[in-house]
């Protein structure tokens, strides 16, 4: 059981350098299809309005997000027999009753569907009265927290039914893991509101996205350790919650910025979910 608790605390410091590293780093790296695609929704603002922008690449942005989760399911089930089985049964042999598994068990919850909603919510309500106190759009957090909890919902439920991989013996979790892409993609859009509104400087900006990185490890550890789930429908999930991030981190890009201001809402906040996905 030590070294299991050693490997959480490991994966959890690794998995927020890592997106503390990735939200500073240099912003030239890679930058050609992303000015390209700037443009593009620059383009789709004049026209379209901010709202019209949004609902584009959010459409666009899901259904890629489909295209590569659906053959990732495929060969998460090939690693069934390679990998899932005897990580599965790493966990049943070295996983005991106690005071970590009592913790792991509250911990886990914060994923479940309930509890990210009633946060979702609460946010939301909390972020448009922000809004209206910075006379920002009071409508923009419920937006974009509403949808992406509809979103991530029908859309992990589909991925869940076209893969249709099984579930352990233990519980009926399945590919991806809802869990983790629940807290990555519900948390992470209420982050992206909320640094925006403090316009938060780069230091906070890579703390918060770097912990965001280290409780995403840390809830797919919960799952794995109280074999919720195949450990490939953690790293799934993990995946999964990051790339549906990255999607309304852009797509909500000028719904987020001030009116009048076609520039960034929160300094390079654009770019930060897209760094922080490399801490899970």
């Amino acid at each position: 059981m030590a070294a299991l608790i050693a490997f959480c605390a490991l994966g959890m410091i690794l998995s927020f350098v890592l997106g503390y590293v990735w939200t500073v780093r240099p912003a030239g790296a890679g930058a050609g299809p992303v000015v390209r695609l700037r443009t593009a929704r620059a383009q789709l603002d004049r026209t379209l309005g901010p709202t019209g922008s949004f609902v584009v690449f959010l459409g666009a942005g899901t259904f890629l997000v489909t295209a590569v989760c659906l053959p990732l399911g495929e060969l998460c089930q090939r690693l069934l027999n390679a990998h899932d089985v005897p990580m599965f049964d790493l966990a049943q042999r070295h996983v005991r009753p106690g005071a970590w598994t009592d913790a792991m068990n509250l911990i886990t919850r914060s994923g479940n569907v309930w509890e990210t909603r009633f946060v979702g919510l609460g946010a939301a309500v909390v972020l448009t009265l922000v809004a209206l106190r910075l006379r920002r759009r009071p409508w923009v957090p419920m937006l974009l927290i509403g949808t992406v909890i509809l979103v991530e919902r029908f859309q992990q439920t589909g991925l869940a039914k076209l893969v249709d991989r099984g579930h352990p013996p233990t519980t009926l979790g399945t590919y991806p893991s809802g869990g983790c892409a629940r807290l990555i993609s519900i948390y992470g859009v209420i982050v992206l509101i909320t640094l925006s509104y403090m316009r938060a400087g780069p230091r906070l900006r890579a703390i918060v996205w770097g912990g965001l990185a280290a409780f995403a490890f840390l809830e797919g550890y919960t799952r794995w350790h109280l074999s919720k789930h195949w450990i490939t429908d953690v790293y799934a999930g993990w995946i999964y919650g990051y790339l549906l991030l990255a999607v309304f981190v852009f797509a909500g890009w000028s719904l987020l910025a001030e009116p009048g201001d076609g520039e960034r809402p929160s300094g390079d906040a654009e770019r930060e979910p897209v760094r922080a996905a490399s801490g899970g």
